[in-house]
């Protein structure tokens, strides 16, 4: 249950609540709420106590010396929060801070294909000459290589793979057992739950479960499921000191479960948008250009001059 406006304000106050602090070495609450998508919760702080945050607060080295804006670009659900915080901050913001990769947030913003970030960014005065580690500005990540867009999305934890409306929706147990296919929820990944809605897959019992101690998993009949889910096992197994044999049981689901799963899996991927963050990205480039373009006309700049020189690294 969340609490109101009033309430959350008068909790801040009476425990002193710094909002800059460290939840965890390294790590900012902020920073450790917006990893874990809890936008909602920041776009509240950002209303309630927008004086009191620093816009230029940075995790530490362990993850990567992103600032708040950063951090923000970095993760494409986060909609309209990163406006929202430029809206608030745009006075103080560092616009040319650059992370431990010497990129900044115009560098995200290219490689991920959010033009409406990157148009932004440029009517803050981001300069479109720094350039990163790799020797590389911004406007040379423009069609960048998908193996760019995937390591990027990495960086905070984003399957590529997963659905761009998988935030909004949930799968619950199915008798006491979380389904987990090759490591990521179906809600991460389309293309598995496609795969078993058309019954090109059976599902499998691997790790047999010891509530709360450690969970039931169920994922499809492949090799790398296997190898992965063995892997795991033997660590579960290490770990509370039992047998592998009684965590790692390696049985199909019968076939009634596995119908049950099917029907599940048909109903909850009705509501995704059957586009993956990482197809959201690529198709992101082109009006990134444009947005870059748009945002460049009023004044010229020899940048553009350059874009015959982009690079898909």
């Amino acid at each position: 249950m969340r609490l109101s406006d009033e309430k959350l304000q008068s909790f801040i106050r009476l425990n002193h609540f710094n909002p800059n602090a460290d939840w965890a070495p390294d790590n900012p609450v902020l920073h450790f709420l917006l990893a874990n998508e809890r936008f909602i919760d920041v776009a509240r702080l950002f209303s309630l106590m927008s004086r009191r945050i620093d816009p230029n607060l940075c995790d530490g080295s362990r993850y990567g010396k992103k600032s708040l804006l950063i951090l923000l670009t970095l993760l494409p659900s986060s909609g309209l929060l990163i406006h929202k915080f430029i809206d608030v901050y745009k006075e103080e913001l560092r616009v040319n801070y650059q992370d431990d990769k010497g990129r900044t947030a115009l560098h995200y913003a290219v490689i991920l294909g959010r033009a409406d970030v990157a148009s932004r960014l440029i009517e803050l005065g981001v300069s479109t000459q720094i350039r990163d580690k790799d020797g590389l500005s911004p406007l040379d990540y423009l069609h960048c290589t998908e193996k760019t867009i995937c390591s990027t999305l990495k960086m905070v934890d984003i399957e590529p793979a997963r659905d761009t409306k998988a935030l909004r929706n949930s799968l619950t147990e199915h008798y006491g057992r979380p389904l987990m296919i090759q490591g990521a929820y179906p809600a991460q990944c389309k293309k598995t739950v496609e795969n078993l809605r058309n019954g090109k897959q059976i599902l499998v019992k691997y790790i047999q479960g010891n509530p709360p101690a450690w969970s039931t998993f169920i994922g499809d009949n492949s090799a790398k499921t296997y190898a992965d889910m063995l892997s795991f096992a033997k660590e579960i197994a290490e770990r509370k000191r039992v047998d592998l044999s009684d965590i790692f049981v390696n049985q199909p689901l019968g076939s009634h479960e596995q119908q049950e799963f099917r029907e599940m899996l048909a109903a909850f991927s009705n509501d995704f948008s059957g586009q993956s963050v990482l197809e959201q990205c690529i198709s992101g480039h082109g009006k990134t250009e444009q947005a870059i373009k748009n945002a460049m006309e009023a004044e010229y700049s020899p940048d553009m001059e350059e874009y015959g020189s982009m690079i898909p690294y």
